[in-house]
């Protein structure tokens, strides 16, 4: 137990700090390059994101699962997996090169993406290398790697970006840091666990592992054309600009992923639990998960509104003002993007995965719709849009089907969201009525102080759940 404690607080306090200094890279990058050159080095990033997914469809979360059963295979699988990752590698790549370059992008632009997709398929593979590692049960190497890896692109990236180097030498040091992180891991397997890196393919094995990342590995494709697509289809229709303009508000509103994914390693094994032998227990902690993320993510959705335009140009350049609106649109997707992760948590904990990836499939369909139909009419604020009524939809559909599952509580669920929402809101009148006035950073104070003051007014909060969340959050 001490041992998971342990692990799960490297892995947090990493994923935090590997967020931070991740959004710090991109600001410095948007503010010194521009909306063109941002737009260029975002769409190469997102184009090389989609199609890297199938480098690994799901082999590193069946790796990790059935390595932690039977470690003695440990071998086994990780040798299987390799030479069938460097297969799917090469045809990544293949395909990468026939895209980019049959949709006729420039010269710069194709290679961004070359470059890019080296680096993806560097990352896929040190990702399934730390599954060794996750599997062991050692986590402590893979945080040290995180931050390191992101503090070394941070480093290289600022003297490629403040010398003066072209663009290409800003995804470099994504491609170097990712290279000398394939390079630790591997040393670590090698000498400390005298784990044999060695791809061999064999086919039993290769069998088993690809029918059981069959479900995985079409939630991983959906997942990721959702979440990428948007930035894909503006970079086609409008232009390098618009992707620039979007990939700010994209940044600042999935900066905050990594509250809803702590909450859910707290949450998810406890879903597992209480559906075999517990189901008005599991009932009870789905409800409250819910409220604990909804108090977090209301206040901020609101506040980042209210603030927007504030905040683009504290953190980018007056280039940047055309991104308030998106900004203001997309923040407050936020608020059914954290419902999601305790939502897709629970289908999946209670062996409903399958429904989970439909829902997935059926919210990318209606989102490349969206997009086709509303970026050439309102640019990237249909983009924004597009992204908002996906998050509703992910949330609403899977919500509807947990009733299937246990007994839920709608009327608490409504009425905390209510509650939350009255909260919030009336502290969004102080915070815009003080920005007004004074400041914008005294208007961040002002609602910092309001917001829990509010919470009691309006009694959103008992006194035992407030124990509750401080209870979650030591654990």
């Amino acid at each position: 137990m001490a041992s998971a404690i342990k692990n799960t607080t490297f892995m947090t306090i990493a994923s935090v700090f590997q967020k931070v200094i991740a959004f710090i890279y991109f600001t410095l990058i948007a503010r010194e390059i521009g909306v063109a050159g941002t737009g260029k080095y975002f769409f190469a990033l997102s184009f090389t994101t989609v199609f890297v997914v199938f480098v690994d469809l799901g082999l590193t979360n069946v790796f990790i699962r059935e390595a932690a059963k039977a470690r003695e295979k440990l071998g086994v699988y990780l040798s299987t997996i390799l030479s069938i990752k460097i297969v799917l590698g090469i045809l990544s790549c293949v395909v990468v090169f026939i895209a980019i370059n049959a949709l006729g992008y420039e010269v710069e632009t194709r290679h961004l993406v070359y470059l890019s997709v080296v680096t993806m398929i560097l990352d896929s593979l040190h990702l399934t290398l730390y599954g060794s590692l996750r599997a062991l049960g050692e986590l402590r190497y893979e945080a040290i790697s995180i931050v390191g890896s992101q503090l070394l692109t941070l480093g290289l990236g600022s003297f490629f970006l403040f010398s003066g180097f072209p663009l290409i030498f800003l995804i470099l040091a994504f491609t170097i840091s990712s290279g000398l992180n394939v390079l630790f891991v591997m040393s670590v397997l090698r000498i400390k666990h005298r784990i044999s890196l060695k791809p061999e393919y064999d086919t039993d094995t290769a069998t088993y592992i690809t029918r059981i990342a069959i479900p995985f590995a079409l939630a991983a494709i959906f997942a990721r054309v959702y979440s990428y697509i948007d930035s894909i289809l503006l970079s086609k229709m409008i232009g390098d600009e618009a992707v620039g303009l979007y990939s700010i508000p994209y940044k600042i509103t999935y900066a905050f992923q990594f509250i809803p994914l702590a909450l859910i390693a707290a949450l998810y094994p406890k879903f597992s639990e209480y559906f075999a032998h517990d189901k008005a227990r599991l009932s009870f902690v789905f409800e409250r998960g819910l409220k604990y993320l909804l108090l977090i993510a209301v206040p901020i959705a609101i506040g980042i509104a209210v603030l927007a335009q504030d905040i683009i140009l504290l953190l980018y350049t007056e280039e940047y003002l055309p991104s308030v609106l998106p900004l203001r649109i997309l923040i407050m997707s936020l608020i059914f993007s954290y419902l999601s992760f305790p939502i897709g948590a629970f289908l999946n904990a209670c062996d409903r995965q399958a429904s989970q990836t439909t829902i997935v499939g059926i919210v990318m369909v209606i989102n490349i719709i969206l997009n086709v139909l509303l970026i050439p009419r309102i640019g990237i604020v249909g983009a924004s849009i597009s992204a908002l009524v996906g998050n509703i939809l992910l949330a609403v559909l899977g919500y509807c089907i947990i009733p299937k599952i246990t007994a839920v509580s709608h009327g608490y669920v409504a009425k905390a969201f209510f509650q939350i929402l009255l909260s919030a809101g009336s502290m969004g009148i102080f915070v815009y009525i003080t920005n007004v006035r004074f400041h914008f950073l005294y208007a961040i104070l002002v609602g910092a102080i309001s917001y829990p003051i509010l919470l009691y007014i309006f009694r959103s909060v008992t006194i035992q759940e407030f124990r509750e969340v401080v209870s979650l959050v030591k654990k």
